[in-house]
């Protein structure tokens, strides 16, 4: 069995999602401990590590964790995506950027046998391009001859959500198997329509998760003026707009806007509850998206719980996740590239 770590964890989503493919994953790795509760009571018996990635001694991590040598590893690794983001205005300024050849760093000095790197598509291009190439560099040097890359859409894997990531699959051991999309296309009515009726600002303490942001007057006003099921600003009289909206129409046109029941979610964000920073309204209810809606749009279970310690903190850990079906594919892909090899002899 595969035996693994996962840096830069977050709220657990690529854990649980490697948890369900049947790799053994031994801990998660974030500089932040308010992640703990989430990440160890959903991904038992994982543990979480609060540790920087700049102070790890992978060799006594390992150590810790029941690691040997003899063992085969995979490293796991989502780092902040906001820095090679094309909606980061700080671009190249950003000091997160140095966090994947920090991961890289760990890589050389105790290589696995496997490796799954997932980001936004900007670590491939020009927001990107030059840390990507240096973190290359890094696996060349560890002994990383086989790799898949590409841009996916976690749509195709059975996410009911467009969310395109670059994905990443490195082997030391041998050809890597491709993740193998799924044959359904889930979408919002798949993932949330079983979920009780809510009013803005109303907690449903019998489902956990299921609350909903209070709304300011004018932004419920505009939102029971959006047509139903898949309706935008663009759908209403214009008078009805904020200030802000009838100066710039063409700015940010999803926001205020609702999902559509037969379709795929846009791309969460870590906003993806507040109704002024996407398409993030209910496709029939005039509210924003639950906590429990945006984590089942995310793909994680009914059954995974968040305490983080605010709506808007729940969301944040929700809208950085690897969608966790997503994840499980990966994860069986990797365990087909080790199948192939110890095949092979």
């Amino acid at each position: 069995m595969l035996k693994a770590i996962d840096f830069f964890c977050g709220a657990g989503g690529l854990t649980r999602g490697l948890l369900d493919a049947g790799i053994d994953v031994r801990a998660g790795v974030d500089i932040d401990s308010t992640l703990k509760r989430t990440y160890e009571e959903n991904n038992v018996p994982s543990r979480f590590v609060q540790q920087d990635v700049k102070d790890i001694d992978i060799n006594a991590l390992r150590r810790s964790l029941g690691i040997r040598k003899s063992d085969f590893t995979l490293y796991a690794a989502c780092t902040p995506c906001q820095p090679f983001s094309t909606l980061n205005q700080r671009q190249g300024r950003d000091s997160r950027k140095s966090l994947l050849l920090r991961f890289g760093k760990l890589i050389t000095l105790s290589p696995p046998h496997l490796l799954i790197v997932e980001n936004v598509p900007g670590l491939h291009t020009a927001y990107g391009r030059w840390v990507y190439a240096r973190f290359v560099a890094l696996l060349n040097r560890a002994g990383f001859k086989h790799r898949f890359e590409e841009m996916l859409d976690a749509y195709d894997y059975g996410v009911p959500q467009v969310r395109r990531r670059f994905i990443m699959i490195a082997s030391r051991i041998g050809e890597v198997a491709r993740p193998r999309k799924s044959s359904v296309r889930r979408t919002v009515r798949d993932a949330i329509s079983h979920l009780p009726r809510l009013e803005a600002g109303q907690v449903l303490s019998e489902i956990d998760g299921h609350l909903s942001r209070a709304l300011t007057p004018e932004h419920a006003r505009l939102i029971r003026s959006v047509p139903r099921n898949g309706g935008s600003r663009q759908d209403i009289d214009q008078s009805l707009l904020l200030d802000c909206h009838k100066n710039r129409p063409k700015v940010h046109r999803d926001v205020f806007g609702r999902m559509a029941w037969d379709a795929p979610a846009p791309t969460l964000t870590c906003r993806c509850t507040d109704v002024y920073c996407g398409r993030f309204v209910h496709p029939e209810q005039d509210r924003g998206l639950s906590v429990r809606e945006a984590a089942a749009l995310q793909s994680f279970p009914d059954g995974y719980k968040f305490f983080g310690a605010s709506i808007f903190r729940n969301s944040t850990h929700i809208g950085n996740a690897v969608p966790v079906a997503l994840a499980r594919r990966l994860g069986r892909a990797a365990i087909r590239s080790l199948e192939s090899h110890i095949a092979a002899g």
